[in-house]
């Protein structure tokens, strides 16, 4: 393949809308808490690998032709696309629980036609006869036609009729326009109201499919070929650019993308980020040029080995040494580094999610699992010795931290023996909050340390030692929190519960944004009761403000359009801003 530089641009509503999203975010955390055995009536989405998930979480599916008595006593799913009430019924008749993931788009068609009907209209439903959303809103209704194609408007009764007309979500705008004004020419004397019932999903992708086929050579539409609302994507930009439908990775192997510089990426509302990402991770492969594959080898090991966030580590503890106006014990920094190195690392072993999640990063540790494990068995050993070597209080503590650690890897493995064990049980609870248990760690053993080596410290410099711990704690925490967001949907797939399970990840980025404003709280307290040196940690204003505005950039752009790396430099990034302001 000949290399040269491409630009990809993947469109910002690429990717799962939030209908699909909530069918395939409730169906998992069903299949996880259920004792029950689980069924969705129907392809929950229109995406075969998700659907192999689901099945791999024993999520089964029901299709038709099945004998309908092997739902008896099961846990039954309606999908995003709803069911008509008749099919309602034969469904509650045999399921033990019903849960509806209608989406809330079609749950409006479906109101507005059932209110309609009741109130004596013809309705008349543009969209695909044969789609299971379309089977279901005509089911609210007793007078009701669907329209699909010229043809159908022969179909239509002649006489003159109180008329309703309503779209599939997924159609698109013009096509539903053409038909309304058909139709209204055939009934000139009907009193005929148009509900467009079009989702604001579908809207928004079709309008930016058209700028992203204008803008670049070549339109790559991801998505499963069930997908209505994919093929109409690729249907708009096949009309403008050369367009390939991609449903698997593996078909970009049949594709030659090398005469064209912009590619763009755009995929339908049923395809998962992680997909996304992994399609364009390998056009970036594939037409690398031998240099720029060198370089990505080198961020890989940096980015993927927690190389360049460990240095991070190291560099924080002398700032953090700074605030507290103490000379600089370097023993301290390696055991601060080493300790994130070796837990980092160890869960990237003991993590499943990642084989869904972030399947390059998985790929790349098996790829030098001898490098990394020479790391992760180097970095222990360097924290131990070190801790031993400065005192018995800094081991302790050390072996506290790596047991929240350890813990917290451990609480992965789907089944171990340890399972009963009370200490098992306790790091089950925790796992959701990974982002304060390892920043509460992190900030135990730096700051305890210099604690036990400076027992005077919180005596004398109360509110430093405040601003010093909330610093350490909070940029640890906007790291593990920024991560958790961008891997929200592919973690909720994979099985992970993180943070964003309890927070809603947008909730979550803005408690990013807001926390350093904690170290400032104490700035301006210390201040005010005359207990802390403004001279001196003025500056740190900077990395301060400079975190929260990384939090912003971060979350604000779609962060899948954002490239791994950059995002991973992005949020290590605030650690080097201090210590760069400890300089000053």
């Amino acid at each position: 393949s000949k290399s040269q530089i491409m630009n990809i641009d993947i469109g910002k509503f690429a990717g799962f809308c939030d209908g699909v999203k909530y069918a395939v975010e409730n169906t998992f955390s069903q299949a996880a808490k259920s004792e029950n055995e689980i069924y969705v009536d129907g392809h929950l989405i229109h995406n075969p690998q998700t659907l192999d998930m689901l099945k791999n979480s024993g999520v089964n599916t029901y299709e038709d032709n099945e004998d309908i008595s092997v739902l008896d006593g099961k846990t039954v799913i309606i999908r995003a696309h709803g069911v008509s009430p008749k099919r309602r019924e034969i469904l509650s008749k045999h399921a033990k629980k019903l849960v509806n993931l209608t989406c809330k788009y079609v749950a409006k068609t479906q109101g507005l036609v059932k209110k309609y009907s009741l109130s004596g209209y013809r309705i008349i439903v543009i969209g695909n006869p044969a789609h299971p959303e379309i089977i279901g809103v005509c089911g609210f209704a007793d007078d009701v036609f669907t329209v699909y194609k010229d043809s159908d408007l022969d179909n239509l009764p002649n006489d003159e009729k109180k008329t309703l007309i309503v779209a599939q979500t997924t159609l698109q705008k013009d096509i539903f326009y053409n038909f309304v004004s058909k139709i209204k020419d055939k009934y000139k004397n009907s009193e005929i109201i148009i509900k467009d019932t079009i989702c604001e999903a579908t809207e928004q992708r079709q309008n930016e499919i058209l700028d992203i086929a204008k803008r670049n050579d070549v339109v790559l539409v991801i998505g499963g070929s069930e997908s209505s609302n994919t093929k109409n994507l690729y249907k708009i930009a096949s009309a403008i650019k050369p367009s390939f439908y991609v449903e698997y990775k593996e078909d970009l192997n049949n594709l030659d993308l090398s005469g064209y510089k912009n590619i763009g990426i755009m995929a339908g509302a049923s395809t998962p980020d992680w997909l996304i990402e992994e399609v364009a991770q390998t056009i970036k492969d594939k037409y690398a040029s031998p240099i720029s594959k060198f370089f990505s080898n080198i961020f890989d090991f940096l980015n993927y080995g927690y190389i360049f966030f460990s240095i991070g580590a190291f560099l924080m503890s002398y700032a953090i040494y700074d605030i507290l106006s103490q000379s600089f014990q370097y023993q301290i920094g390696i055991i601060t580094a080493s300790y994130y190195l070796y837990t980092s690392l160890s869960n990237g072993y003991s993590n499943y999610t990642i084989r869904i999640s972030d399947k390059k990063r998985f790929a790349f540790y098996n790829k030098y699992k001898l490098f990394f494990m020479s790391i992760i068995f180097i970095s222990c050993v360097s924290m131990f010795y070190f801790s031993y070597k400065m005192s018995v209080g800094i081991l302790m503590l050390t072996i506290l931290s790596s047991l929240l650690g350890i813990g917290y890897n451990m609480s992965f493995k789907k089944r171990s023996k340890f399972d009963n064990s009370l200490f098992f049980k306790l790091f089950k609870k925790l796992i959701p909050f990974k982002a304060i248990v390892i920043s509460v760690a992190v900030t135990i053993l730096l700051n305890g340390s210099i604690f036990i080596l400076h027992r005077n410290i919180i005596k004398e410099k109360f509110f430093a030692y405040l601003f010093s711990a909330s610093i350490v704690f909070i940029f640890m925490f906007i790291r593990q929190a920024l991560m958790e967001i961008k891997f929200s949907q592919s973690d909720k797939i994979a099985g992970a519960i993180t943070l964003t399970a309890y927070i809603e990840p947008k909730k979550l980025a803005i408690i990013t944004e807001l926390t350093p404003i904690i170290p400032i709280l104490f700035m301006i307290i210390g201040i005010a009761m005359d207990k802390f040196s403004l001279s001196n940690n003025i500056k740190y204003l900077i990395p301060i403000v400079y975190s929260s505005i990384v939090s912003f950039i971060a979350m604000r752009r779609n962060a899948i359009t954002i490239s791994r790396h950059l995002f991973s430099f992005l949020i290590d990034s605030p650690l080097y801003i201090l210590f760069l302001a400890a300089l000053i």
